[in-house]
Parts: C-alpha cells; sequence; structure tokens
C-alpha cells in the first residue's frame, strides 16, 4: 500500500476519533495536527471542531485556539 494511502487511513482513523468523542484528548487532537499532508486534511479537521463548537453553549477555549491556529496555518500557505 502506498505511503500516501497509509497516511491518509490513519488520518481518517484520528480524525473519526475525535470526531465521536465528545470532548477529544489534548494527545488525540494534537497528534491529528501532527499528521496533516495535504490541506485537505487541514480543511476537514478544521470542519470537525466547528461541528464540535455547534454543539456547546460554552466551547472550549482549547478547540477556539486549535481553530484560529489552523486558520493562520492555512492562511500563511495560501
Amino acid at each position: 500500500m502506498p505511503t500516501n494511502t497509509l497516511q491518509q487511513h490513519y488520518f481518517d482513523l484520528l480524525l473519526e476519533r475525535v470526531s465521536s468523542e465528545r470532548y477529544p484528548s489534548h494527545q488525540m487532537l494534537d497528534r491529528i495536527e501532527a499528521s496533516f499532508w495535504t490541506g485537505d486534511q487541514i480543511t476537514a479537521y478544521v470542519g470537525t471542531l466547528l461541528e464540535k463548537l455547534g454543539d456547546e453553549q460554552y466551547p472550549s477555549h482549547q478547540i477556539l485556539n486549535r481553530i484560529e491556529r489552523m486558520l493562520l496555518l492555512t492562511s500563511t500557505v495560501a
């Protein structure tokens, strides 16, 4: 199996884990952020985090900070 396919599979597993947990651990979020290879992966990750914000009356500062960091990252890459 090509490396990019393995990486995408790994990323997909991590993203599914993050999306299924109400409060994903910072270790899991750190791990998924370290696994990015493409802009599409960053977009999918930020979309997942934004969905989490929509469900919470009092959103996590950690999630907000991560979204802001990813948006800054994508704006400097573009």
